[in-house]
């Protein structure tokens, strides 16, 4: 059905309206809407689900919107049947398939049982997806919406407000994304003015306590700005919606510990915020798993279960180096002279490397290994970073463990050297086998290359803490 004008919806409207109060019939049916002075008589009329506008200011797919690339072309005229049929996609997708087909079975044999609401010349506030499903019945007959018309005295405000109200009602519809609520509220402080109380009693939020209840709003505006923060630590800028993944509590302890680091070490909470993103674009969310990861988390635990990697591992200093002086020299007489020269200071993982490798979209990771250029899957780089993840913060739950934290560099440095011992015993052992191939070999010597460069990374902490003099 083609979409019709402005003028040719109103008209409809006033239309139907009419034909209701002057009907010969029992008195149409009303739906009183309270929370604007006094409450509102609004007639429903039953209307074609084609002949409505969905609503492009529905915080049910504001993000959505804001991510979307065409929606960037289309947004000065949101009543365009492209932007219609945008936000129609979205409204859709917001919903989920299975729950979009379990309502369009409710309405199929249950008909509706509230009456959306319209504004006077047709735009949907409430009941822009029961449109959508109604949209594609098969049967013309049935593409018929019951709707509440809105007096034209209402005001962009209070429209708002009341879309708020309905979902805080939650009756049978689909809750708004973190995003989309964080969104809302942002909505609601800057074009609509209202106070961090207003707002948190217009949400329900901590309704015994309006002084809790404004912290609260406050602290979801300071989660939007740390998303904001995040979304353009990538060269390619995360969609909005990326971070619904992450969600309030996790979202809550990383402000915390960020807002901490920042008093201190500003620099230190870029490269905690940047682990936490990076760990997030793995996939791991959980709240427990984030509350082991700190600023030199990828330093300390990542990277060294990256090497490990039977596929990766030998690539891993290159994923992971800021610039050419810090990849491993393959020079033999410049790694002489390191040896008789104090201790390196370790060079710090580049974390946003390895976050734009995650992020970008082609399949194959490119990279130059000393003269040789080397493609790596995307997918077995993205799978070997998120093993490394999983390990390192398991490794780090243990080390977090240790009650005496006083004693344990010297017990760990003990069992190290312990573990050397048996290493070399079982050596000999083990060469005399002719099992020991080649590939075994090769396994050891980049294990022992990585035993060198922990050890050096040990060394320079103790010279840092005066326990072995700097020669």
């Amino acid at each position: 059905m083609a979409q019709i004008s402005r003028n040719e919806r109103m008209s409809r409207i006033r239309i139907l309206v009419d034909a209701q109060n002057t009907s010969s019939a029992k008195k149409g049916e009303v739906l009183r809407i309270a929370g604007f002075g006094d409450p509102m008589s609004c007639p429903v009329i039953s209307i074609g689900a084609n002949e409505l506008l969905l609503n492009h200011k529905s915080h049910r797919v504001r993000a959505q919107l804001q991510d979307d690339a065409q929606w960037g072309e289309l947004s000065h005229e949101p009543d365009s049947e492209g932007a219609q049929a945008i936000i129609a996609f979205h409204i859709r997708q917001d919903r989920g398939e299975a729950s979009f087909a379990m309502l369009q079975q409710s309405l199929t044999q249950d008909g509706q049982t509230d009456p959306g609401i319209i504004t006077h010349d047709g735009v949907l506030i409430n009941g822009n997806t029961r449109a959508v499903a109604i949209r594609e019945f098969a049967d013309p007959s049935k593409e018929y919406i019951r709707v509440a018309v809105l007096p034209q005295t209402v005001k962009p405000q209070e429209l708002n407000l009341l879309e708020l109200r309905l979902q805080m009602q939650k009756q049978l519809k689909g809750e708004y994304s973190f995003t989309n609520e964080l969104l809302f509220v942002e909505e609601l402080k800057e074009e609509f003015k209202l106070s961090p109380e207003q707002i948190a009693a217009e949400m329900r939020i901590h309704l015994d306590n309006a002084k809790k209840g404004a912290s609260e709003v406050e602290l979801r505006l300071r989660m939007l700005d740390l998303i904001r923060r995040m979304q353009n630590i990538p060269a390619q800028r995360l969609p909005l919606r990326f971070f619904d993944d992450l969600a309030y509590e996790q979202l809550k302890q990383t402000l915390r510990e960020y807002d901490a680091k920042m008093k201190d070490d500003p620099a230190s909470a870029e490269r905690y915020l940047e682990t936490i993103l990076l760990s997030g674009m793995l996939g791991i969310t959980s709240v427990h798993q984030l509350r082991r990861v700190d600023d030199a988390f990828v330093g300390d635990y990542l990277v060294p279960h990256l090497e490990e990697d039977e596929v990766v591992g030998r690539f891993a200093d290159f994923l992971t180096a800021t610039s050419p002086d810090q990849l491993p020299n393959s020079n033999p007489g410049a790694a002489r002279l390191m040896k008789r020269s104090k201790p390196a200071e370790p060079a710090r993982p580049d974390i946003r490397r390895l976050i734009d490798v995650v992020n970008q979209k082609t399949k194959d990771v490119a990279i130059v290994a000393g003269d040789k250029k080397v493609s790596l899957s995307a997918d077995n780089v993205r799978d070997a970073l998120k093993t490394s993840m999983i390990v390192g913060i398991d490794e780090k739950k243990r080390a977090d463990r240790v009650e005496d934290k006083l004693s344990a560099p010297v017990d760990l440095l003990k069992k190290a050297a312990n573990e050397l011992v048996k290493c070399s015993n079982a050596l000999p052992v083990a060469m005399k086998d002719p099992a020991f191939d080649t590939r075994r070999q090769k396994l050891m010597e980049m294990a022992f290359k990585k035993l060198k460069k922990r050890f050096r990374e040990v060394e320079v902490a103790l010279v840092r803490a005066g326990v072995l003099l700097d020669n």
